[in-house]
Formats: C-alpha cells, structure tokens, sequence
C-alpha cells in the first residue's frame, strides 16, 4: 500500500479548500440571493451533505491506519483484506470523496448560474407541499432580477408564476380563489421593488402585478376572495406610498377588463314560468357590486392623497368607440344609492370601513367616518362627472332623477343625507385644481343655462323637493304590529343570549376583589321607520328585527375580547412549530386553561399534527375557543382558571324600565327590550332622539331598545400571557425563541 501517501495528500488539498469553499459559497449566495431560504437550501442539499461526511470517513479511515491497529479476529481466506482493511477502507472513503466533490461543484455552479438554479427550482416546486419554500425561493430569485434588471430571468419567471397563479384558480372553481400567502406576498415585494426603480419607462411587469393579472386572472371566470380583495387593497396602498399612478392606471386596465369579460350580466333562463338560474344571477350581482364598491374606495383614496390628475386619466379610459366605462355610473340612481349607504349615520353596514379599506396615516375612532367622507366626496365628483356624459343612445339619461325610494325611511334618510352631499358638491366645485385637472372646470351657471341643464346645486335641491313631497305624501299615522314586536323581542333573546352564553365558558364563578379593573358594556337603541312593524308594509324590510341586536352582538363580542388585550401582562410572538413547545415551557398545568381567540387549532392538529392536542384540550390542559373580533389577533391566553375575568349582566334601573315600558326577555340575564310607537310616547323621549330630524319626522317612527348593562371584572395584575402566531407575511416583528419563554 505504497499510494496511501498520495491518498492522503488527496484528502489533505479536499480539506484545505473544503471549509473555505462551503464558508465562500454560503456567504457569496447570502449576498446573491439575500435570501436565508436558500442559503438554507444549499446547506441541506445532499451533495453537500455527502462531500461533508465522506471528508469526514477519509480523515477517520486515514487516522485508523496510522495506528497500525493488529486485526481482533483473521480468517485465512481474507487475510489480505483484514490485514489491509484500514487502508483499503481509506482509499475507498478518499475515491468516493473525489467524486462527491466534483459533484458538489456542479451542485454550486447550478446555485451560481441563475438559469439553471430557477429550472432547478421549477422542477423541484411542488403546489401540493403546503411549505411551498421552492416558490417561495424562486420568489427571492425573482425579486433580486427585478432590482438587477435582469429581463431573461424576469420574462422566464413572469410566465412560470403566470401558470402558478392560473392552477390556483383552476382548482378554485365554483368558490373565492384564495392563493396561498405566498403568492401575495410575491405579487407586493414585486411591486416594490419595481416602484424603487424610478424608471421612466413602463416596466413589462406592471400589467402582471400592479395590474393584477396574476390575482385576477384574464378571459376566465373566477370569483375574488375576501383575502385577494385585501392583498389588492394593500397593493393599490403601496402605489400611493409611491406615488406611482402608472400602478393605479394599470390595475383600473385590468379591472375595466375584467369587469367587462368576467363579472358579465347572467341572463334569465327560465323554466315552467320561473327563473330556473336566480341564484346565479343574484350571485354575479353580488360580486359586481362588490368590485364597483372597492373602486369607489379607490377614488376616495386618491382624492384623499390630491392624485388628481390619476383620476383625470381614470376617468377617460376606455377600450371602445362608442367609449364604455364599466368602473364609473352611467345614472344618477348608482351614485345616490352608493352615496347613502356610506353615508349611513348608524353606520350599519360600513361599521368598521378602515379595517377594509384603510387609508394612510389614518387611526383611531375617527379613521372610519374620514374614509368614508372621502368616498363620499369621490361620489360627489363622480356626481359632476355625469355632466360630462354624452347620450349617444336615446335610453341614455346621465342628468335624469334617479328613481325615489319607496320606502318611508328611504326616502327620509336621502332627504337628510342630501344636505350633506350638497354641501360636497359645493367644495369640489370650488375646487379649482380638482376642476381643471378633471376636465370639469367648465361647469357653470352660464354653461348650465345655455345648455339647458340643471345646475348641480340646484339639482339636488330639485330632488330634495321630490323626495319631501313624496315623504309627505306616504306618511301615515301606522300602529305598530303585535306579532311584529314580538318577533323582535323574541330575535333579541336568541342573539344576545348567544353571545353571552359563548362568554360563560370562561366566566369566573367566583367573587373578585373590589378593587378589579372593571369595563362596561351598555345596550343600544335604535329609531327606525315604523313602516317596518306595520301590519301591511308598503315593503319588506331587511333584519328589521334583527339588525339593532346583531349590532349589539358584535359591541359585546370586541368589547370582551379586547379586555384580554388590556389585561396581558405577557407577549409572545412565536413560529407555529414552537406555539405548543412554548406551552411546554411555561410549565403549567390543569390549573390553567388555554383561550383561543379565532387561534387556527384544526391547523395544528390536522397538518402540524400537535401531540396531545384536540379542539377540547392539550395535554389535560383545557382550551375554549372563542369568535375573534375584529381588533384582537389570532391568540392563545393562557391564564389561571381562578384568574378568569367575571362577566355579569347588571340589573337595570327601575324608572329606565318604566320610561321605556320595558320587558324582561330572559330568564338567564338581566336582558330587557321593547319597541315604542314614536307618536304615543312621551315628548321627553322625542327630544332623546332629535338629532337631525323634526318632531313630526320622529312620529313617524318607532323606537328599538335593548338594555342591558354587562361589568366586565378582572383581578389587578392577573398573570395573563398571550402567544401570537408568527407569519412572515403580516410582518408583526421578528418572533420570539423557545429561550425567551419563561416558565410560570
């Protein structure tokens, strides 16, 4: 065995450069790539792993034989091998370390080489494996292209995530096509990184992100997921962060598109005299009028932030002669219908707008209703737009009436709604910028009278006049219905006792401190047209007897929610690998009990395949499992079970029951309610409920009370820790480690 030195200068010279390349290799990526996902790609791949371990067999092997050990055992007929078997294994271990490290080379070159790393990587991707860490590597070597400018790996990528995109939608048919977060957070970086360039020149990728393509698709039907309209939103804030109008005008292509080809009016089909596919077309209603509300709101975005020339440029899009502009009102009924239910001052429906469509630098109590004045301010503008229209088709009307309301308390709350929109109409057309930039700076008295129109203001005080005549007209002295208020007593008793009884499960049935930090919740009362409760309606109204407890419902819910956020005296922020092994850490026991405030439990059973966890406990630990609200975080609170919060519904006052002719509506909590005909109570009770109406108005309408006082009590300084999933993507700070978990 005369070549062992040879061998061992072999192993040697591997050894000499085999740290510096790995060290070389991983840090040269880091700054390639800047990505620690493939950094940690390259570290476990197995050509890696093989060069490591047969480097480490070699030296182990080299070091057996320099010991010249005697064999334990000799068999005579394999003496040679026995007597030679260190040097034979040594020799063998430095071959295969030869070849591994040929191939781990080529392995280097594949990460080096961006055009065989992504088809590398293409290959590798899988949609079914739920970590998708190859797209989300292929995402990095994307957006490092993007900033490099490199067009070929771009155009090679933009098509590979096209086919991505569309097989998600593909396997969506028939439901909201929810993309996996990464793909979300691909379509933002990207725009991102495109909006740093400060390029002159339109980027090929805009029509792909910023436009929306790979979200929404082309020519195909797919419906928008609340997730998508969210990630869309997030992507037209980072336009305006920006000040990248080329991203607005992109996405409103897209979306003119799509509204023409996608969201196409259903015909009736009909059958034996009925309509055989209704459900289908109220669908499509549903989902068209869902994507002209998130333009709106665009709109008033841009207003918000004076794009005004943005707009200008929105407003004259089109792809058709005649031109059609599938975004924007044809009539004037789409705008004052649009108009009046943003400008809603019971805010029903638009209860918590900002959360959906948040505006910039905007926060707190005051953040709804600022958002929705600068839709509404938009729906002013789009208001004078309709000057602008040319009637090219006898059925066209731009400057027609909209159709008045037939309801009683339609028609009033337009009458009082149009104050208000009056007076927008009055700043936006004293607005000069706004006015020139849109093209609208010709709107005058003189133009209006020489072109025989109505002038704006005078307009809407035309359509007041209409709707006071015909509000006049349709009020009568109607009673109130029996069976009606019953059904509305006995709707409040299931929706309230509902809410409180989920609460029960974590309610301490123990005396707190006197001194516990306290929180109250009152009930709500609500005027409404008595219409409604009448006998024969002139119409139906929607949740008439619901809506006011469904209201009260959701203030019940955020408020005793939101108490676990006040009264933390812990945070952690963890990976969902380490949520249950932090559990583990905090060393508690069945005295505990887990709180799981909209907490994705069936994730972590079914997928992450938690030992010792169901819906019911974790490891004898108790879990209850609660709706989140909407201010809270998917949490886990864990608290001791002596420690709970106390939930009481108080007892109400006796001249409140007696005021309002109050009725107890359950036998569980102290829960009252009752309907008032506004015309034969007492002029103290009008005089309530007087803002912004007259008392011939309130005569007209019926009073809805719930009263119910809830104390919400929890002992000072309670130990109350709440662990927060990580995700990379709603970038909530960096996470906590298992070291930082202190045991209770």
């Amino acid at each position: 065995m005369n070549s062992i030195p040879e061998y061992a200068k072999i192993v040697a010279t591997l050894l000499g450069i085999a740290y510096p390349i790995l060290f070389q290799v991983v840090s040269r990526l880091d700054e390639k790539y800047s990505s620690i996902l493939i950094v940690d790609f390259f570290n476990k791949e197995k050509e890696r792993m093989l060069y490591k371990y047969f480097l480490i067999s070699s030296l182990i092997f080299f070091a057996l034989w320099t010991f010249e050990l005697k064999p334990i055992s000799c068999v005579e007929r394999f003496s040679y091998l026995i007597d030679n078997s260190a040097a034979l294994l040594f020799i063998t271990s430095t071959i295969c370390l030869v070849i591994s490290f040929f191939i781990f080379v080529d392995k280097i070159f594949v990460y080096y080489t961006p055009a065989r790393f992504i088809k590398y990587l293409m290959k590798k991707h899988d949609r079914k494996d739920t970590s998708l860490n190859h797209f989300k590597a292929l995402s990095e070597v994307f957006i490092v292209s993007i900033k490099r400018e490199n067009h070929e790996i771009t155009a090679t990528l933009k098509r590979f995530f096209y086919d991505a995109f569309r097989q998600e939608r593909d396997s969506s048919i028939g439901k909201p096509v929810q993309y996996p977060e990464a793909y979300y957070a691909l379509v933002y970086r990207s725009m991102e990184e495109i909006a740093r360039l400060k390029s002159p020149i339109s980027h090929p990728l805009l029509p792909y992100t910023a436009g929306g393509v790979w979200l929404l698709g082309e020519l195909k039907d797919s419906e928008i997921s609340e997730t998508t309209y969210r990630y869309l939103w997030i992507n037209i804030l980072l336009a305006v962060r920006y000040e990248r109008d080329d991203f607005i005008i992109a996405h409103w292509k897209n979306a003119h598109q799509f509204f023409s080809f996608q969201l196409q009016r259903i015909n009736a089909e009909y059958e034996n005299g009925e309509i055989k596919n209704k459900e289908s077309i109220e669908k499509r209603d549903r989902e068209k009028k869902e994507f002209l509300e998130f333009h709106y709101a665009l709109g008033g975005l841009l207003l918000y932030k004076n794009r005004y020339a943005c707009i200008s440029r929105l407003f004259r899009y089109t792809t058709s002669e005649p031109p059609s502009f599938y975004l924007l009102p044809e009539r004037m009924n789409e705008i004052f219908q649009k108009y009046n239910e943003f400008h809603d001052r019971y805010e029903i429906k638009y209860a918590w707008i900002s959360s959906k469509y948040g505006f910039p630098d905007l926060d707190g109590l005051q953040a709804d209703g600022i958002v929705k004045k600068w839709i509404c301010n938009y729906l002013a503008l789009l208001f004078l737009r309709q000057y602008t229209i040319y009637p090219y088709l006898l059925t066209m009307a731009p400057l027609d009436f909209p159709v008045l309301p037939k309801l009683q308390g339609e028609k009033k709350l337009w009458i009082d709604n149009l104050i208000y929109f009056k007076k927008l109409i009055s700043e936006t057309l004293l607005n000069v910028d706004l006015l020139e930039k849109t093209h609208l700076n010709f709107l005058t008295k003189d133009w209006c009278e020489m072109n025989s129109k109505k002038y704006p203001l005078d307009f809407i005080d035309q359509l007041r006049e209409k709707l006071q005549v015909a509000y006049s007209q349709g009020a009568t002295a109607t009673t109130l219905s029996e069976e009606k208020r019953q059904e509305f007593l006995i709707n409040t008793k299931e929706i309230i006792e509902r809410v409180l009884v989920s609460f029960e499960k974590i309610n301490n049935k123990n005396v707190l401190p006197t001194d516990s930090n306290k929180r109250y919740i009152s009930g709500q009362r609500l005027v409404q047209s008595k219409d409604a409760f009448s006998e024969t309606p002139e119409s139906d109204h929607l949740n008439y007897s619901t809506v006011l407890a469904s209201f009260l419902s959701e203030v019940i819910n955020e408020a005793i929610s939101s108490s676990f956020l006040i009264n933390r005296s812990k945070f952690y922020l963890l990976k969902p690998e380490d949520v249950f092994k932090a559990i583990d850490r905090l060393s508690i026991n069945d005295d505990y009990i887990i709180i799981a405030l909209g907490f994705p439990l069936e994730y972590y059973i079914n997928m992450l395949k938690i030992e010792g966890l169901n819906e019911a406990s974790y490891k004898n630990i108790k879990i209850v499992t609660l709706r989140r609200a909407g201010i809270t975080r998917r949490s886990l609170f864990i608290v001791k079970n002596l420690d709970l919060p106390k939930i009481l519904t108080l007892e109400i006052p006796l001249d409140v029951k007696e005021k309002y002719s109050l009725e107890k509506i359950s036998d569980q909590f102290n829960l009252f309610a009752n309907v008032l005909d506004l015309n034969l109570t007492t002029q103290e009770i009008r005089n309530e409920n007087i803002e912004n109406t007259t008392d011939e108005e309130l005569r007209k309408s019926a009073l809805l009370s719930i009263n119910l006082d809830i104390e919400i009590s929890w002992k000072k300084n309670v130990q109350l820790i709440e662990i927060v999933e990580y995700s990379e993507y709603r970038q909530n700070g960096l996470p906590n480690t298992l070291d930082d978990i202190i045991s209770i």
